[in-house]
């Protein structure tokens, strides 16, 4: 009975919190409540959705680039709405699962850590105004660092009374959630390098941020997502999955791949590397201890896989993505070849076969050989694929009996395939490409010719054809990347960005303050972005912004920007604005100076988040001399561009183009000419941050630590860095136990946490909270076990004892 009443009274109390948060939240009411009602009557139906809902919601829920909000978060209101119904739903039956004691006592250290920090960082308490929860240099930002350490715990009841019987819910809920996330997550990306550089274009120095605004000051937001989800891709291609969920894992894969390697950043490559380390790790030791695998074996897989990377590599080299393309399906040819078990049953037929397929190849290629236009190389490959096709279409649906016409065509394409590859690669890329596509063509003969050894290496099961799959994804899309010159450029500078990172780690210890207290609980929770602006060492006046109140007019101050690497790190205020082509828009805004320099700089540029294109310029005239009243300027706006095809948004963007004097800026206005439709919401900022966001992307360093341990020592101190690594310990541990075992779900979560720990290597992850939420979800839910079952005896009365025993003497 204490069980329910607790239960019902936290569901009530998040039921509460609910509605004063979504009171205040800038939405439409009507449909803010039928969404989460909604979600909320899913949830008392079955209380285990959330565990899809959540991990999917949780990187798309962020829009604060259109309202402006981001201390409190669409997905707080998502996780308040679960934690009513979640509550409310689980009644009084016992959990079925629970956290270890070790991992308790490590989790309960761990916060008492945290709730000192963030005491440590809003205290003295500063009175409420319009710049609390608007800034992060505000004495509150602790509490929105806190928040995503909090979440994780409130969940945790939630958490173990739906994992199911052994965790059950977790491989069939959980997991479906990180890889909905994940696409979710991806396909943003894709959209934005579709909308901007374009989707292949990776000599482009565009770095996409996808769904997550916390890169509006830069940071690895995207990275440490893409690193905890991606190994849950597993998960979905072991175990002989059935074909429809082998291919969406592979088409997560794929997506995956592509959203991680084209952010261009390092520490996401080291993080993919280092989860997959630990899950090929982990899964061999499981399988060696099981006698299912031999080093043997292992070592020549290994050797077999870095060689054809190498191999594609000279073809992608000088044979382009077309040359790469041919040289992948003329080895899937002879895979598919050398592992059919079915026999050729007619060796000469198959040879008649290739030698007419070949002098069918050899003639389209010759027509085509002097013109760069003619695409009858393409046609010959076209030819020799639709054969091997046929014969792998004949493999996979035909009956027993027909299966070895199947390995007769993939014979006799085999020759022809490996001719058009050569031809393919040779159009592209000149007599250049020869030498790599070579390469491919003895690799693949090999291959097939390897079917006529005593035990062909090969055979052609589901489990070979998921890594194939899985190989070829992995290579078509690093090979490209990889080889960019972007990706070039970017590791070229490893040396010297490692550099300054360890002088901004080195000055981030020395604006500590000195005394006991600090050393021992740190600076305090969310402290860093106020601390770096008085204290850095080095001189530079980070760009700021603040409301300010006059009489009880607020408006918009601006502050200068000074920075020892020069011009371009101004601070932004943006909105979007939906201007449209061929109207005509009059900016109009009221401007307050001291100085002749402090002047508003105003223009709409396509841009999602960090990088301006197609700018439309506002050009003020004549402006009066500086002083203490207020003048306003109004220019008409020469919108030089519209939407793309892709949707690419329309921002208004202001800044101080000062680099020594504050700008202050009221009632801006942009309005549509000849409807007289205003633009401009908040324009007069009465309402503080609604609809306006700022960007400060250039230089990250007034904003993020740049080291998940240092971060921690700044704001925790000894104690707090000591409690995480305990935590870290506790559950990482265990997962290595348990992987050891076999235990699948537990080798992709420590793989998960290892490659959000490799991006902390040199970003910092805890100051953005659903990235902290959800490396403690994946911690917590990994470190789950079965809870014991209490049986309860139930012990007769003294009375009944006696009218028992009379009644056995009778």
């Amino acid at each position: 009975m204490m069980r329910l009443l607790c239960r019902r009274g936290a569901a009530l109390g998040a039921l509460g919190l609910l509605l004063a948060a979504a009171s205040v939240y800038p939405a439409p009411r009507l449909l803010l409540a039928a969404l989460l009602g909604s979600y909320m009557a899913l949830l008392l139906w079955r209380p285990q959705a959330w565990l899809v809902a959540v991990p999917a919601l949780l990187p798309v829920l962020d829009f604060a680039p259109w309202n402006g909000w981001f201390f409190l978060e669409e997905l707080d209101l998502l996780l308040l709405a679960t934690c009513a119904a979640g509550y409310w739903s689980l009644g009084r039956e016992r959990a079925p699962t629970k956290l270890p004691g070790l991992a308790r006592l490590a989790l309960g250290l761990f916060i008492l850590c945290y709730a000192i920090a963030a005491w440590r960082g809003i205290t003295p308490l500063a009175p409420l105004d319009a710049n609390s929860f608007a800034n992060y240099t505000s004495p509150y930002n602790g509490l929105r660092v806190l928040k995503g350490v909090l979440w994780p715990v409130l969940l945790l009841p939630l958490l173990r009374g739906t994992a199911g019987e052994n965790g059950s819910n977790l491989q069939r809920l959980l997991v479906p959630g990180m890889l909905l996330g994940l696409t979710a997550c991806s396909l943003a990306v894709v959209w934005e390098r579709l909308a901007f550089p374009g989707l292949f274009n990776f000599s482009s120095d565009y770095r996409p941020t996808a769904p997550f605004s916390a890169m509006h000051t830069g940071g690895a937001a995207l990275d440490a997502y893409l690193a905890m989800t991606f190994p849950f891709v597993t998960l979905w291609l072991v175990n002989h999955p059935p074909p429809r969920r082998l291919a969406l894992g592979l088409a997560a894969l794929g997506l995956g791949l592509f959203a991680g390697l084209t952010t261009f950043s390092r520490d996401i490559y080291l993080a993919y590397a280092a989860g997959g380390a630990v899950i090929a790790v982990l899964g061999s030791a499981h399988h060696l201890r099981g006698g299912s695998l031999s080093v043997r074996s292992m070592a020549v897989s290994l050797i077999f896989l870095v060689l054809t990377y190498w191999v594609l590599g000279q073809v992608f080299a000088h044979g382009g993505y077309r040359g790469l393309i041919a040289a992948l399906g003329l080895l899937a040819t002879a895979l598919l070849l050398a592992g059919a078990a079915p026999r050729i049953p007619r060796p000469l037929a198959a040879a008649g076969l290739a030698l007419l397929l070949l002098l069918l190849v050899a003639g389209l290629g010759m027509l085509g050989a002097d013109s760069a236009s003619d695409k009858r190389s393409y046609l010959a490959y076209g030819v020799a694929w639709l054969c091997a096709a046929g014969g792998a279409a004949m493999l996979a649906v035909a009956p027993a009996q027909q299966r070895p016409w199947g390995v007769l065509l993939l014979a006799g394409a085999l020759p022809a395939q490996a001719l058009a590859s050569a031809l393919v690669a040779r159009h592209y890329g000149g007599n250049d490409a020869l030498p790599g596509i070579l390469l491919a063509v003895l690799l693949a003969l090999a291959m097939g010719a390897s079917r006529l050894l005593p035990q062909p290496p090969w055979k052609l099961d589901r489990g070979t054809l998921t890594v194939s799959f899985f190989s070829a994804i992995v290579y078509a899309a690093l090979i490209p990347i990889s080889s960019s010159y972007y990706t070039g450029s970017r590791f070229s500078t490893v040396g010297n960005d490692l550099g300054v990172r360890l002088t901004h780690w080195s000055e981030a210890l020395q604006m500590m303050g000195n005394d006991a207290m600090t050393s021992t609980f740190g600076q305090g929770l969310g402290t860093f972005p106020r601390t770096y602006a008085w204290e850095n060492t080095h001189g530079e006046v980070p760009g700021t912004f603040s409301y300010a109140e006059e009489a009880g007019n607020r408006y918009l101050l601006l502050g200068a920007a000074q920075y020892a690497r020069g011009f371009g790190e101004v601070l932004r205020m943006l909105q979007h604005v939906d201007v449209k082509a061929g109207l005509r828009y009059t900016l109009k805004l009221d401007i307050r100076r001291s100085r002749a320099d402090a002047m508003p700089v105003a223009m709409v540029c396509q841009r999602w988040l960090i990088y301006p294109e197609d700018c439309s310029v506002a050009k003020f005239g004549a402006v009066q001399a500086p002083g203490p009243d207020w003048q306003t300027l109004e220019t008409t706006l020469p919108v030089r561009g519209t939407r793309n095809r892709w949707g690419a948004p329309l921002i208004l963007e202001l800044y101080n183009n000062s680099s020594m004097a504050p700008l202050a800026i009221d009632n801006v206005s942009l309005v549509e000419v000849e409807t007289g439709r205003e633009l401009i919401r908040n324009g007069s900022f009465s309402n503080a941050n609604d609809y306006w966001f700022f960007s400060s992307d250039r230089n990250h360093m007034p904003w993020h630590v740049k080291n998940f341990a240092v971060n921690q020592l700044f704001e925790l101190g000894w104690v707090g860095l000591v409690a995480t690594a305990f935590l870290l310990l506790a559950v990482g541990g265990r997962m290595v136990a348990r992987g050891l075992s076999g235990e699948t779900y537990a080798v992709v979560s420590l793989a998960s946490l290892t490659g959000c720990m490799m991006v902390g290597l040199f970003d910092s992850i805890t100051d953005v909270p659903r990235l902290s939420t959800l490396f403690l979800l994946i911690a917590l839910a990994g470190s789950l076990k079965a809870a014991r079952k209490r049986i309860k005896v139930r012990r007769k009365r003294p009375d009944a004892e006696d009218q028992d025993a009379d009644a056995l003497a009778t």
